[in-house]
């Protein structure tokens, strides 16, 4: 494993499973099939040599269809039960444990970030205890850490527009030195949407 490693979560594109709020507007399968858009178009955006990959899927046993449907070439693990917090908490855990120096995560709800984003925010990590990039709906879309804080992953009102805040309390709390990225956005609903019709087939 590389001094620097960025792992992204992601679900297998079960209609029904993923989306939901935007299968409120655009029904399940719709939002199933931009789904797989987004994750496909991310995996291929933040493919670098300067750092390596690993995928975090859920559900657990879909491991095989999760092979079929984005190939090999890339380090998978599922992501352990709990709730967010949990997750990331564990999987940042682990990755350090394998030795790496700088960790960074997405999600799959950003399909416009970049490998530039990605490697600014591994500069950001050589003298920075931390990462973050801001989301429009008062989450984030990235955290990347130099070294592993479980506390800044305990609770978060995940899921609600007070993430970023929180996470920044607790960042503050264990005074962390911190780097704030450009802010993004995520697509959540119909709305936003309108923020990349120009690059996704909708």
């Amino acid at each position: 494993m590389s001094d620097n490693v960025l792992f992204i979560f992601i679900k297998y594109p079960e209609p029904g499973l993923v989306k939901t709020r935007l299968a409120k507007d655009i029904g399940n399968y719709k939002a199933a099939e931009l789904y797989k858009i987004f994750v496909e178009e991310i995996l291929k955006e933040t493919k670098c040599k300067d750092f390596s990959r690993v995928v975090f899927y859920d559900p657990p046993d879909k491991k095989q269809d999760i092979l079929d449907w984005i190939g090999g070439g890339i380090e998978l693990c599922h992501q352990v039960k709990g709730d967010l917090g949990v997750r990331l908490s564990n999987a940042f855990q682990s990755i350090f444990k394998n030795g790496a120096k700088r960790v960074v995560v997405i999600g799959s709800d950003s399909p416009t970030i970049d490998v530039r984003v990605i490697k600014k925010a591994f500069i950001e990590l050589k003298t920075k205890d931390c990462v973050i990039g801001p989301s429009k709906d008062g989450g984030y879309y990235l955290l990347g850490l130099s070294s592993y804080h479980k506390e800044i992953f305990q609770g978060i009102s995940w899921s609600t527009d007070k993430v970023f805040k929180e996470t920044l309390d607790r960042l503050n709390a264990s005074g962390l030195s911190l780097s704030t990225l450009e802010e993004g956005f995520d697509i959540d609903t119909v709305e936003d949407l309108e923020l990349i019709k120009d690059r996704f087939p909708i």
